[in-house]
C-alpha cells in the first residue's frame, strides 16, 4: 500500500516517512527473493502479538494519524489500548523500563488490530512492523530472525544482500533518532509502545521550531 498519510509534514515526520518507505522497499526485496515462502498478507497477524517498543517519532506519528480517523474508530483504538496496557503492566509486573527484557515466549495481540486481523494504523505502523516477516538482520547482535510461519526452525534463510541492505536501513533509523535528539525532541522516561500512542495523544512530542514543508 502506498503511503498517503502526510500530516503537517514536520521535517522529522518527513524523515520518518522516508525511513518507513525504505523499510517497505527492503521488505519487498526480501519477499521477491524468497517468493512463495512469504505468506504475509492482509489479515495475517501472527507477528502482531510480539511485545516490542517504539521510538518517540513513531509514537508521535501514530497519534497524528489516529487523530485523522472517525471518532468511533478513535474510541475503539483507545479502548483496546487501555486493555492492552493493563495486560502489559501485568506482564512486566508494573515495572517496565527501556532496558527491561521482554518475558520469553509472551505474546499480546496489538490493540491496533481490527476484527479480521487487519492493521488499523497501517499507514503509520512502526518500522519493525514493516520489516518483519522476511529475514531481519539485527546489526547490534548480528542475529537474523524471521516469521516462523515463513521459515520453520532450521530452514535456511539465504540472502547474500541481507547484511548490507539492512545495515543501511538500521543506519537510517539511527540517523533519524540523532536528528530527533539534535532538534530537542524529548526522550520519554516510560517505554513507549503502539498502545501508548493510541491511548493518549503523543503528537505533541514533535519538537517545535522547525518549519513544515
Amino acid at each position: 500500500m502506498a503511503e498517503s498519510y502526510t500530516h503537517a509534514m514536520h521535517p522529522l515526520i518527513r524523515q520518518l516517512q522516508q525511513v518507513a518507505q525504505q523499510a517497505d522497499r527492503e521488505f519487498a526485496r526480501g519477499a521477491a527473493l524468497h517468493g512463495p515462502r512469504i505468506l504475509c498478507r492482509r489479515g495475517c497477524s501472527d507477528c502482531c502479538g510480539q511485545v516490542f517498543r517504539i521510538t518517540e517519532p513513531e509514537a508521535a506519528r501514530i497519534s497524528q494519524f489516529v487523530a485523522t480517523l472517525p471518532a468511533d474508530q478513535q474510541q475503539r483504538l483507545r479502548d483496546a489500548a487501555g486493555v492492552y496496557l493493563a495486560r502489559r503492566a501485568k506482564l512486566f509486573r508494573g515495572a517496565e523500563s527501556w532496558d527491561s527484557p521482554v518475558p520469553t515466549g509472551q505474546r499480546l495481540p496489538c490493540p491496533a488490530l481490527g476484527p479480521e486481523g487487519e492493521c488499523g494504523i497501517y499507514e503509520a505502523r512502526p518500522i519493525i512492523c514493516r520489516k518483519f516477516g522476511v529475514p531481519v538482520f539485527h546489526p547490534p547482535t548480528g542475529s537474523v530472525t524471521a516469521c516462523e510461519l515463513n521459515f520453520k526452525a532450521g530452514e535456511p534463510m539465504e540472502d547474500p544482500g541481507l547484511v548490507q541492505h539492512q545495515s543501511v536501513l538500521f543506519s537510517a533509523q539511527q540517523q533519524l533518532q540523532a536528528a530527533w535528539n539534535d532538534a530537542g525532541g524529548p526522550r520519554v522516561e516510560a517505554p513507549l509502545c503502539v498502545a501508548s500512542a493510541l491511548a493518549q495523544d503523543l503528537s505533541g512530542l514533535v519538537p517545535r521550531g522547525q518549519a513544515s514543508g
